[in-house]
């Protein structure tokens, strides 16, 4: 099963409509690992950036996609979620990265046993400095 086959049957699931608008987004989102901005989305698919604001927002009710804010733009950035992972973000440029070899689907679990809350959505963020902002601090202070 593809990637957005298995993004829309989540949709199905939870009674909430196949659209164009939702399967063109979670089809960009999917196909670019960008983690772009509603602005970067609504320009390349041509769509209106209003329908992309509501569309992300029932795809974020549904869990699909995840709200990334790098601290760097001002803006909102968005990210296809349909398997667990974390993002690495850095604090200077604002470059944001999937990571995937940290197993998070016991995460929920073990919040569970230590709280006693029902987990509703897992997300993890890393916070530093990315490989060239790091090798700039180190040109700048030489």
């Amino acid at each position: 099963m593809s990637e957005l086959n298995h993004a829309l049957e989540i949709l199905q699931k939870q009674g909430i409509k196949k659209t164009t608008q939702r399967r063109n987004i979670l089809d960009y989102l999917i196909q670019n690992r960008i983690h772009p901005s509603a602005d970067v989305i609504a320009k390349s698919l041509q769509m209106n950036l209003t329908t992309v604001y509501n569309t992300l927002d029932i795809l974020i009710n549904s869990q699909l996609v995840y709200v990334i804010d790098n601290n760097q733009d001002g803006k909102k950035h968005y990210d296809y979620f349909g398997h667990p992972h974390y993002h690495v973000l850095c604090r200077n440029c604002g470059k944001i990265v999937d990571g995937t070899n940290i197993d998070l689907y016991n995460f929920p679990r073990l919040a569970h046993e230590d709280s006693n809350f029902l987990i509703e959505q897992t997300s993890l963020e890393f916070i530093g400095l990315c490989e060239d902002c790091q090798k700039l601090l180190l040109t700048h202070s030489t």
